[in-house]
């Protein structure tokens, strides 16, 4: 399968190039800096009947988008930022019309620990669920006199990640946000924590500050716990560990894997299967996070 790369974004490339390595089979990368349809079209054009798939790394404009849907292109839409929500409502019509297969990047949902968590309560391993609370909290940038306001840039991720473990439409989310972190952030709040009240009573918490020291061994920190009736689980995401508690056994149990190289491995996967998460997904997670900025 051929995977075209498309945006001015090398270490997302190179990292996407390196999450196919660990996939079976033979994964062929191509790459366009510039996403207008001139530059893309000969890629398509050159595939010459091989199964395309497309990792979007920038936003792009609706004739990209349809070019890649009309030569039937599995799309992963994976720009730095994503769009408005009305931009993202748009593209849900898009993608409507002409039947495109659209992937949005939510790590969070796509770490394959949190897939088996998601498993576990959605079999009653945890009984009712009754509570959520998660980190995903990142180191400061060295230069952060540009940094972006924690909840505008993770927001719709941990809104996103409570509706989908919990299995429930929010019906009140609230944000304590403030800045004191980073002296070179400016008026930038570098600090939020939410919280978030669904529709039969559980209730989640999610700090998604930047309050990882800048000693801290990794950039990225990820802990998840959650309590029900019958026991309890809980996940540092990022080692792909998970502990159980009262769920039938108390042991840990862990595997290798990341979600780049899961969100490939759906983009190849040749079942003919829906995307597990969806740009719907991401736009109703998006009008959330909009409300409280």
């Amino acid at each position: 399968m051929t995977i075209l790369l498309l945006g001015d974004d090398q270490p997302a490339a190179e990292a996407y190039t390196r999450a196919g390595s660990i996939l079976p089979g033979a994964l062929a990368f191509d790459s366009a800096r510039i996403t207008s349809t001139d530059t893309i079209k000969p890629l398509l054009e050159s595939a010459d009947g091989d199964t395309l798939g497309a990792v979007v790394l920038e936003a792009v404009n609706d004739d990209t988008l349809r070019l890649l849907a009309a030569h039937g292109a599995r799309i992963l839409y994976d720009p730095p930022v994503f769009d408005s929500t009305t931009r993202l409502w748009q593209l849900v019509a898009l993608a409507s019309r002409h039947k495109a297969w659209i992937l949005p990047m939510m790590p969070l949902r796509l770490l394959p620990v949190n897939q088996r968590i998601k498993a576990m309560a959605a079999a009653g391993r945890l009984g009712q669920l009754l509570y959520l609370k998660a980190t995903y909290n990142e180191r400061l940038p060295r230069d952060s006199s540009g940094l972006v306001s924690a909840l505008g840039k993770r927001g719709c991720h941990a809104i996103d990640l409570v509706r989908w473990l919990l299995d429930g439409d929010c019906v009140d989310v609230q944000a304590a946000c403030g800045k004191g972190l980073s002296a070179a952030a400016g008026e930038t709040d570098d600090m939020a924590i939410l919280s978030c009240l669904l529709a039969d009573k559980s209730y989640a918490t999610v700090d998604i500050s930047w309050s990882l020291p800048s000693a801290y061994p990794k950039p990225v920190s990820i802990t998840i716990e959650i309590a029900g009736t019958k026991g309890s689980i809980r996940s540092d995401a990022l080692n792909q560990t998970l502990q159980l508690h009262g769920c039938g056994s108390n042991r840990e149990v862990n595997w290798g894997s990341d979600s780049r190289t899961e969100a490939l491995r759906l983009l190849t996967d040749k079942s003919g299967a829906a995307p597990p998460v969806t740009l719907r997904d991401l736009a109703t997670a998006q009008a959330l996070c909009e409300d409280l900025l």
